[in-house]
């Protein structure tokens, strides 16, 4: 897998993973998000992610249910969400895994 996405994204592995690369003279680092080079300054520390696209993917995590459910609401039926699924956001205990099983049962 880890090869053919870097040959889809026309970069290496090593200049994927690295915090500095000189691309055109210019202090970059490859974005997992965009899946492109952007200068240093775009990112925060030593985070793989430009900003831009970190904002936007904590806006969609921070959205509460009833914007969800608005937003689901305006889409053509075909591409709502799953109404169960909706009703599941409603509990606190959303996304929980319990794992049930007999005692002698081993997890890793």
């Amino acid at each position: 897998m880890a090869k053919a996405y870097h040959k889809r994204h026309k970069v290496c592995e090593r200049h994927a993973k690295a915090a500095v690369v000189l691309v055109s003279g210019l202090r970059q680092r490859f974005c997992q998000q965009c899946s492109k080079f952007h200068e240093i300054s775009q990112f925060d520390g030593n985070k793989k992610s430009c900003r831009e696209k970190l904002a936007g993917h904590n806006e969609r995590r921070r959205k509460t249910h009833r914007e969800l459910q608005a937003e689901d609401e305006q889409k053509p039926p075909e591409s709502r969400m799953n109404g169960s699924l909706l009703k599941a956001m409603r509990y606190s205990d959303y996304g929980k895994i319990s794992f049930q099983g007999s005692p002698n049962m081993k997890h890793s």
